[in-house]
């Protein structure tokens, strides 16, 4: 069904491998209200696109881009092309898809962030000795070249940058050896990016893993090697509402430093693994009084932009939590 999360227990890609149940007659029937106040505004929101994507019509683009553009969002950020070395063999979005994407943000007034193809090795290779990951490194950094070099996506109205579809913490990246092989394959990436027009993005998070690794460090050298644009995850849906705690010393050294990042709110909250081995997430959509506190946390600790993580599935699924959010926010 989707791509197989690692298996550490507290990786957040469990709650990104839930495969997005994102239900078009919903969609639709919210598209389909008349326009009315939204007690919150966000900037921008997160789209997975998964395999069954590529069967989207423009009409169901429309109605993603509508839901969107009622939430207030300016920005999207499409958190991959496509993926490489899943279960599902080696998928990415048309062109064709792409075309429609593009065409209803652009009606929406939404630019779009466009991520690269993820390599699923990526979990792997992190997780191995120094040589498994610098073979990795190498072989996804001259794909990801040869992708870019061939992509057309900036030729659209409403291209509005990169995304690298790969979350940083600390925990992988104690070792000062590695974390050197990061920044370089990480600057050569971000180069790759630019070269083709736009700027480039990628996300990061606090690993609850215990490890000498420390988030700070780590961005001082991805800064210091780089010139990618942050995107914090507040990691409420997983870790619980005392992770703010957790991300002051980085987003102290982000205004120290003068660095502009983004901020992303998670609309769900993790239920108990299945197995728990880390490989089944279960989740529900968050309750609106945690997430306007999440939005108040963003805005208050100088977030650039707001996005949320993510309207589809968490605001779109036919489940009592969702009705909950979806009347709380007057959709």
């Amino acid at each position: 069904m989707t791509a197989v999360p690692p298996n550490a227990p507290a990786s957040p890609l469990r709650r990104r491998l839930l495969k997005a149940a994102v239900l078009a007659p919903t969609v639709a029937a919210l598209a389909s209200l008349p326009g009315c106040s939204l007690p919150e505004q966000v900037d921008g929101t997160f789209l997975q696109p998964w395999l069954d994507h590529q069967n989207w019509s423009a009409a169901d683009w429309q109605r993603s881009m509508k839901l969107a553009q009622r939430a207030g969002c300016r920005d999207l950020v499409v958190q991959w092309s496509g993926i490489l070395g899943g279960a599902e063999g080696d998928w990415q979005l048309s062109e064709a898809s792409f075309g429609m994407l593009f065409n209803a943000a652009d009606h929406a007034g939404i630019n779009v962030r466009v991520g690269l193809p993820f390599e699923q090795r990526w979990w792997k290779a992190i997780s191995g000795d120094q040589t498994e990951l610098q073979a990795f490194l190498d072989e996804s950094l001259q794909r990801a070249r040869t992708w870019l070099s061939q992509s057309t996506l900036t030729r659209q109205r409403r291209f509005a940058g990169w995304y690298l579809p790969y979350e940083l913490e600390q925990y992988h990246w104690a070792d000062a050896a590695r974390s050197q092989l990061l920044v370089g394959w990480l600057r050569g990436l971000q180069q790759a990016a630019v070269a083709r027009g736009g700027d480039c993005a990628i996300s990061t998070y606090f690993s609850r893993l215990p490890t000498e690794g420390n988030l700070v460090t780590l961005w001082q050298n991805v800064l210091d090697g780089t010139a990618l644009r942050p995107m914090v995850q507040d990691g409420i849906g997983v870790a619980g509402a005392d992770n703010h705690l957790a991300l002051a010393p980085l987003l102290a050294f982000f205004k120290q430093r003068g660095v502009a990042f983004d901020a992303i709110v998670e609309l769900f909250h993790e239920l108990p693994m299945i197995g728990g081995d880390g490989t089944q997430f279960q989740g529900v959509s968050a309750d609106f009084e945690r997430v306007q506190q999440q939005l108040e946390w963003a805005r208050n600790n100088g977030a650039a932009k707001v996005l949320v993580y993510a309207l589809e599935p968490w605001l779109t699924q036919d489940t009592p939590q969702a009705q909950a959010l979806r009347r709380a926010w007057r959709l």
